[in-house]
């Protein structure tokens, strides 16, 4: 509950900065434009589709016979809502209720789930440079923001010799059977790559967003996107917080503030972190109206 707190008070401090300026955010040249959101939206649904299936093939490389592709989107989806309780507890629970449903053991869903949160925070780590290198020198990011660099070394603890032998050590621990199937090397390399697409297609959604908002003034898309990988990063180090709360918003408005003022910039992020919410809400809504529809078939 501490995390939960402290990410609620970061909002409230934006907010206020929002209110603060609220002068300078109504006298902004806002230029709203509907082609820019709608793109937005697909880019984002897109990702979030992109990486349903990922989580479907690395779960399908550990365990067999696979699950239904509908179901296990559907459960993917499902689960996404159990970010917002910190700690991924209840999101990695979720999963592993639903799959057992389909015969798949929850030590199976553990690594699934293990691989599918550490290679992508490292495909969005490679693509977040461009933005470290804006901000990293900025005293309000600090040191703390170059640690960054240090998350794609992190896919190096997949290997099969070394999360092999760590698995094992762990399930034993608690009383549970070792992995029968890792993922080969190669197949780690293949979803980071898979990775770095739905890392892409969702930063470049969330400029869409900000773009269709604010205007050109918002800056460029490489900028703008890294920028928000480099908040999503950090937002993901500080785990205690959910679903980044409050700290993904303040490094994103940071990165803004650079191209607009930071009432604009803080009322932007914000409204991302929104838009992004009502997108992933009707994205789980459908996927779970399509795995009871392939449940029935």
């Amino acid at each position: 509950m501490l995390g939960l707190a402290a990410g609620l008070a970061i909002v409230a401090v934006l907010i206020w900065t929002v209110a603060e300026a609220w002068g300078v955010v109504t006298s902004f040249d806002w230029q709203p434009s509907a082609g820019w959101l709608v793109l937005g939206v697909v880019l984002v649904f897109a990702s979030l589709t992109l990486s349903a299936l990922a989580y479907e093939t690395i779960l399908d490389g550990l365990h067999h016979p696979r699950p239904p592709v509908l179901a296990t989107v559907s459960a993917w989806a499902r689960s996404l809502l159990g970010r917002y309780v910190p700690g991924n507890v209840l999101m990695l629970v979720g999963r592993a209720v639903m799959a057992q449903a389909h015969g798949v053991p929850r030590r199976v869903t553990l690594a699934a789930t293990t691989y599918e949160q550490v290679v992508p925070l490292a495909a969005a780590a490679l693509l977040a440079v461009v933005a470290l290198l804006d901000v990293g020198g900025d005293t309000a990011v600090g040191p703390f923001a170059w640690l960054v660099l240090a998350v794609p070394l992190g896919a190096l603890l997949l290997h099969p010799r070394v999360f092999g032998p760590a698995s094992t050590w762990a399930l034993r621990r608690a009383g549970r059977a070792p992995l029968a199937v890792l993922l080969p090397l190669r197949r780690v390399v293949l979803m980071l790559g898979w990775y770095l697409i739905t890392s892409a297609l969702l930063a470049l959604g969330v400029w869409a967003l900000v773009r269709g908002a604010g205007g050109p003034a918002i800056g460029n898309p490489a900028g703008v996107a890294s920028g928000f990988l480099l908040a999503f990063v950090v937002s993901m180090l500080v785990f205690v917080v959910p679903s980044g709360l409050g700290v993904r918003d303040a490094v994103f408005t940071l990165v803004l503030s650079r191209q607009v003022p930071v009432g604009v910039a803080a009322a932007l992020s914000v409204g991302s972190r929104l838009a992004l919410i009502a997108i992933e809400l009707v994205f789980v809504g459908l996927a779970a109206l399509a795995g009871r529809g392939g449940s029935r078939a």
